[in-house]
């Protein structure tokens, strides 16, 4: 029963601290919406827990955009749902 309890300890360790390497890595990192490949799903937006993305309606039609980059932490929730590959990490300016 002991050895379950290690291994449990041992896999949630690994776990925090892989969260807290990943937003150390992308403190100067903020989250960037490519226009042309959003088809508006609003996957990314439900993912983001922050709601610093939102869908705008255009003259180029439906697609997600960065509403508060101030409020991104880079955390990648929002690229893990992207199917189209409209969403991507750049540097701070």
């Amino acid at each position: 029963m002991n050895v379950v309890y290690i291994a449990i300890g041992a896999v949630l360790l690994l776990w925090i601290a892989f969260n807290l390497h990943r937003r150390r890595k992308n403190r100067n990192k903020i989250i960037c919406v490519v226009a042309s490949s959003c088809t508006g799903c609003r996957r990314c937006v439900k993912r983001c827990q922050r709601h610093v993305l939102e869908v705008v309606e255009d003259e180029a039609g439906k697609h997600a955009a960065v509403k508060h980059p101030d409020k991104c932490t880079a955390c990648g929730d929002c690229l893990g749902k992207c199917k189209f590959g409209a969403l991507k990490l750049i540097e701070r300016a």
